[in-house]
């Protein structure tokens, strides 16, 4: 399925939580994923959990201290 994470499309499993996008979009980005995950918001500025289910077209954003993420 299609998810959006912080505006940039990706593809990953049916079923995958928002941990697993996170593990997904560090990956693409060669950085490790930090021991304490980041907050995470969906469309609407909503904390989302990290073992939340999502669905197709669900757009994530990552609230780092970092820039480029």
């Amino acid at each position: 399925m299609k998810i959006f994470c912080n505006d940039e499309e990706m593809t990953i499993f049916y079923g995958a939580t928002v941990k697993d996008v996170l593990r997904a979009y560090y990956v693409k980005h060669s950085k490790k994923l930090p021991a304490i995950l980041p907050i995470v918001n969906d469309a609407y500025g909503n904390n989302v959990a990290h073992d939340g289910e999502l669905t197709e077209g669900n757009h994530l954003y990552i609230k780092s201290k970092e820039k480029h993420l």
